[in-house]
């Protein structure tokens, strides 16, 4: 089984744009050979078929000596800023091969690609699902610790606080649960009767 691939390189879906996708490209190195050269590799999947640029040490030399680039190094980058800039450009051929064109930067990159066999295309294609759900699920991790924020509390008020009761609609006057003053009831002191005012002596009693 092939290692589940890293992500971290970029990885775009082909076409462009907000449509349906039909195509994911990614990029890919591992090592090669007994001497320890990096290897590198340009993928496009359609979830079921996989073509590769197939690159050997040798022809990614080569291809680093023709457009001027630092073998895999450069390739990412371009393949990176392609990815952001929406200018990758894939196109299936008859002979069950495909191209892929990196537009943008002072010139386009056209690579050939060849159809991956069954057996490695299903192996690439199970660490492909492998390392994408990884991603995700990190991605969401990432999201649920960094937006997790302690409760709420409520803002507490400052100073006397004065509440008036509402009125009772039917009555017109105070709602349920404020008592009634009473017929004669101070007001000064709620609870005692008041006092009549003093009227003098009326002589006409004596």
């Amino acid at each position: 089984m092939v290692p589940v691939p890293s992500l971290s390189p970029p990885l775009c879906t082909l076409p462009p744009g907000p449509g349906p996708v039909r195509f994911v490209c990614y990029c890919e190195g591992e090592e090669i050979g007994a001497e320890g050269q990096g290897g590198f590799n340009l993928y496009v999947t359609d979830a079921a078929q996989l073509w590769s640029t197939c690159f050997t040490p040798d022809s990614l030399a080569a291809l680093g000596a023709r457009f001027g680039l630092s073998a895999a190094e450069d390739i990412t980058r371009r393949f990176r800023a392609a990815c952001e800039e929406q200018a990758v450009a894939f196109t299936l051929q008859e002979d069950a091969r495909a191209s892929l064109t990196l537009a943008g930067g002072p010139w386009a990159l056209d690579f050939d690609l060849s159809k991956v066999p069954g057996p490695e295309a299903a192996s690439r294609l199970q660490a492909l699902t492998l390392g994408l759900a990884e991603r995700v699920c990190s991605l969401e991790r990432r999201l649920t610790g960094g937006t997790a924020a302690s409760p709420r509390k409520s803002p507490r008020l400052v100073g006397p606080q004065h509440f008036l009761p509402d009125p009772d609609p039917q009555r017109g006057g105070p709602g349920p649960g404020v008592r009634r003053r009473c017929p004669g009831e101070s007001l000064i002191n709620p609870g005692f009767k008041s006092k009549k005012p003093a009227t003098g002596v009326d002589f006409d009693d004596v």
